[in-house]
């Protein structure tokens, strides 16, 4: 796995390729909550990623939840690629709600329909 962070318009910005995998789940977790403490808006790009498994939702939704506490925002993109939406669907990801510590309906997992 290999994390590049950089700035955009006061956004950090994580441009995350490789393997999400919980062999690199500590790493991607310190990179994302080091993100979170320094900007007030942090951008994940995964549209390079190799490997996935549910610990990348995981760290992911224990991020979101940390930024959301301290009202800052966060976005990841490069989830739109079909495998990534299956394997998500299959982990029970998606929602319909955001999770109910999320009061401000911000969930990186709301979904509009039913995935496989």
């Amino acid at each position: 796995m290999d994390i590049r962070h950089t700035q955009k318009n006061g956004c950090e910005v994580l441009t995350v390729s490789g393997s999400l995998t919980v062999k690199h789940a500590k790493a991607l977790r310190e990179s994302l909550l080091e993100a979170v403490r320094k900007a007030p808006a942090v951008e994940v790009n995964v549209e390079a990623i190799g490997d996935l498994d549910v610990t990348f939702a995981q760290v992911i939704c224990s991020a979101h939840r940390m930024a959301a506490d301290l009202n800052k925002q966060m976005t990841i993109t490069g989830l739109e690629q079909e495998r990534f939406s299956q394997l998500l669907g299959r982990f029970g990801f998606f929602r319909h709600i955001g999770c109910q510590e999320n009061t401000r309906k911000s969930c990186l997992w709301l979904h509009d329909h039913e995935t496989s």
